[in-house]
């Protein structure tokens, strides 16, 4: 397993992981049209895009990304707000480490840059993952017009 920087000839393979974990997990969790806002901002094209402005992971296995996860600064110069994006693995390979090996990846990115603390827009389903990596529900930050939980940790 090696997990290395995204390449734009991996934006096909990032999309269907996030495509599969949007139809046959999240859509257990969330609503249809969630699913569907999701899909609409993680086009191809849009995930090209995201290399230029984030750090962007995958994780893989046998010459088959499996995974991908994404460090990102959502504030802005005045005021950062380092977090984890789009941490997602193929279903057939969720609960044996490789999101936990991809985070620790994007963990070291927001201890690089000094973070105090560091966030994650959490899906419903990913919730206990994340408390399990030292997140807590961050109740200051909801956001339940697009069904996700922030969570935070502090550094």
């Amino acid at each position: 397993m090696e997990i290395r920087k995204a390449k734009k000839d991996d934006i096909e393979q990032i999309k269907i992981i996030l495509d599969r974990n949007f139809d046959e997990i999240m859509s257990e969790y969330h609503s249809k049209a969630i699913i569907e806002k999701y899909k609409s901002y993680n086009t191809l094209e849009s995930l090209s895009n995201q290399l230029t402005w984030k750090v962007v992971y995958v994780a893989e296995q046998n010459d088959i990304v499996v995974g991908t996860g994404a460090f990102v600064d959502f504030g802005n110069a005045d005021k950062h707000k380092y977090s984890v994006s789009n941490l997602y693995i193929m279903p057939e390979y969720h609960s044996q480490g490789i999101g936990t090996r991809i985070f620790n990846n994007l963990l070291f990115d927001a201890k690089n840059v000094n973070a105090s603390s560091f966030h994650v827009p959490s899906s419903r389903n990913a919730i206990s993952f994340y408390e399990k990596c030292g997140f807590v529900i961050d109740e200051m930050q909801s956001d339940t017009e697009d069904e996700i939980t922030w969570l935070t940790m502090q550094l």
